[in-house]
């Protein structure tokens, strides 16, 4: 379904929504006080500047998701999540899932240009610079507090990779479960999921997180018309979708301490052949398995001086097994890494808010098993920052930074960054600012050798991104949020594959630059009755050197979230509604827009000590494709019709 096709679809949901709002006002019988605005301006923020501050002090437009919200619509990995804020948006090929953001997304792009932490740590490996946010992620969406999207380049805090912008999702304490959960899932295409987690604070201070979870999906049959023949089952790839991992979390606070541990193994067969692989041939599977601890003590020296000091340790397996033209093969990668890093913050000076810190990171093994070579690396990265938040008049505040990294040939650079927040009343914030950040090649774009696909680039330069933003930010009553967001990018040496040396084989290289430029808003609300919106819309447009149009690009991106309560708030009813304008194929050929409505029903309190949802995704079946990276036969994948999740979630008293 075309793009402009969706108008009345939009119009319909936005009528319906406005609609329900003034039925709302007269009709509404019970005055649900106790939900905070501080989901909108009262939340502390660490991300954006690592001092805690309001959302509205940062120098940075910051959107967020809650765990009330992660229930009321039924989001069930990181990627619905993220799928659902302000200028962000996903694609699956049926074995990753990809991030975009401020209108980046290149198609099989391992390496996102937005950076993903928990709870402060770089979730990121150290192989692909990959960010997993599917099945494949650390965590179970049950176990999030809040997401933290920070738009624009966070390179004077965080660094290597923190591109057009941060992810920062923030765990539970033990005392948010206060007890033992045991929840069971089932869904479509023989879809089920069962998670145990407990949960407390003991009488020692001791507060205590321990999850485990396990997944499991039958997948479907896939009909690719590119593998029609009579030789490759005439297109059909049949039991090649299937899905399995575990999931274990632990998170311990203790006076000053935290411990944060999370592990996850993922096995996914791949029905798209990539690579070149046989078609509808058994085994065709890769594996992902990915883990970390995380050690952190915060020390107050005074009430102006304080400290925090962070250790922490990763690692990263991938395994695949696959038929080439006949013939086994098989695949087993190897990343580790560890690190430290010293932080302060001292408020002595007079209308100074000063953070500086010191971080080393060692990436000791970056090695690739190939059938036929062994590939070994490493890296080290060391880094010094300094930033001020300084309150130059009554409702002036300047913050200005710089981070700078050393780690050898194309990992030394300073990024700095310059911003202003203007508050006009007390309504209003204006915030504009300067900032530049780098991303270095990682082992697998400078590296990875197999002649049959890719071919290393050892001269490979690391990429650089200049940002100006301005944000206006407004809050015209004690329930409402409007933020508005026009930035410019200017991306320098654009790391990209290509294809070299004959079709099919691809190559790693530094395109010239890339142009970005576009505007979003964002208007976030909260009834009294416990109605909750939240709508945003953002035009974004890249183009490469030569002035064209990016591959995989929406221009446009509308996303409505419409929740209410039910049967005196023991039962929630979520309306989303997500559209996308049309992108361009690798082949540069037009992909159509779409349009998806999802709604979810969860329960609070309506069964004593059980809370049950039902959440149905494309609720109207719409057929939509995204596009195929270069590892594809396929020009375009489609993505899932109608389907449902059920869960049952029962808190033991």
């Amino acid at each position: 379904m075309k793009f402009r096709s969706q108008n009345r679809v939009i119009y319909a949901y936005v009528a319906i929504i406005v609609i329900q709002g003034c039925t709302s006002v007269f009709a509404a019988s019970t005055d649900v006080t106790d939900i905070p605005f501080e989901h909108l301006i009262q939340t502390d923020i660490i991300t954006a500047s690592r001092i805690g501050q309001q959302i509205s002090n940062a120098p940075s437009a910051v959107s967020t998701v809650t765990a009330e919200d992660i229930r009321k619509f039924g989001y069930r990995t990181l990627a619905d999540i993220i799928g659902s804020m302000r200028g962000l948006y996903t694609t699956n090929d049926r074995t990753y899932t990809y991030m975009g953001g401020r209108g980046f997304g290149r198609t099989g792009d391992y390496a996102g240009r937005v950076m993903l932490l928990i709870d402060g740590y770089q979730a990121n490996d150290n192989l692909y610079n990959a960010a997993y946010l599917g099945n494949d992620g650390l965590l179970d969406a049950e176990l999030i507090d809040r997401v933290e999207y920070v738009s624009g380049p966070g390179g004077v805090t965080y660094g290597n990779g923190a591109f057009y912008g941060i992810i920062n999702v923030i765990t539970k304490k033990g005392s948010d479960i206060n007890g033992v959960q045991t929840a069971l899932d089932a869904g479509s295409f023989g879809s089920q999921k069962e998670r145990v987690t407990y949960g407390k604070t003991l009488a020692n201070g001791l507060n205590i997180l321990l999850s485990a979870s396990r997944f499991a999906s039958n997948g479907q049959t896939h009909y690719y018309p590119e593998f029609d023949f009579p030789a490759t089952n005439n297109g059909r790839a049949e039991n090649l979708d299937d899905e399995r991992n575990r999931r274990f979390f632990g998170k311990l606070i203790f006076d000053k301490w935290t411990l944060t541990g999370a592990f996850v193994s993922r096995r996914k067969s791949d029905p798209t052949a990539q690579f070149g692989a046989d078609f509808n041939v058994s085994p065709n599977w890769i594996q992902d398995s990915n883990g970390f601890i995380d050690l952190k003590y915060d020390a107050d020296f005074n009430a102006q001086h304080k400290a925090s000091y962070r250790t922490y340790y990763g690692q990263y397996q991938y395994r695949s097994r696959a038929v080439f033209t006949g013939e086994f093969y098989s695949e087993k990668n190897m990343g580790r890494w560890w690190g430290a890093e010293a932080k302060f913050t001292n408020t002595s000076i007079a209308n100074h808010k000063l953070l500086y810190g010191v971080e080393y990171r060692n990436d000791y093994q970056q090695d690739f098993y190939l059938p036929d070579a062994s590939l070994e690396h490493s890296q080290y990265l060391i880094s010094g920052y300094a930033q001020d938040e300084y309150q130059w008049l009554r409702n002036v505040r300047l913050n200005m930074g710089a981070r700078y990294d050393y780690g050898g040939k194309n990992a030394t650079f300073v990024s700095p960054r310059v911003a202003a927040i203007y508050s006009a009343t007390e309504e209003t914030d204006v915030k504009v600012s300067y900032a530049s950040a780098f991303r270095r090649p990682n082992v697998y774009e400078k590296y990875y050798s197999d002649p049959s696909f890719l071919l290393p680039n050892r001269n490979l330069r690391k990429e650089t991104v200049d940002a100006t933003e301005l944000v206006i930010e407004s809050r015209p009553d004690s329930q409402t949020k409007i933020q508005n967001s026009f930035f410019y990018y200017t991306t320098q040496n654009l790391i990209s594959a290509s294809e070299v040396g004959g079709p099919g084989i691809i190559q790693y290289g530094n395109w010239d630059k890339a142009i970005t430029r576009g505007a979003d808003i964002e208007l976030d609300h909260f009834w009294k009755s416990g109605m909750h919106l939240k709508t945003s819309y953002a035009w974004q447009l890249v183009e490469d050197g030569n002035g064209q149009w990016m591959v995989n690009s929406p221009r446009h991106l509308f996303k409505s979230n419409f929740s209410m309560p039910l049967l005196s708030n023991q039962l929630y009813l979520g309306v989303e509604l997500q559209s996308f304008g049309k992108r361009l194929s690798e082949q540069r050929n037009d992909i159509a827009g779409y349009s998806l409505v999802n709604v979810s029903l969860s329960s609070t309190h309506l069964i004593p000590h059980v809370n049950v949802s039902a959440t149905v995704r494309n609720l109207f079946d719409r057929d939509y494709a995204i596009a195929a990276s270069g590892f594809n036969a396929q020009e375009t994948i489609l993505q899932d019709g109608r389907n449902i999740w059920l869960q049952m979630v029962y808190q033991w008293p």
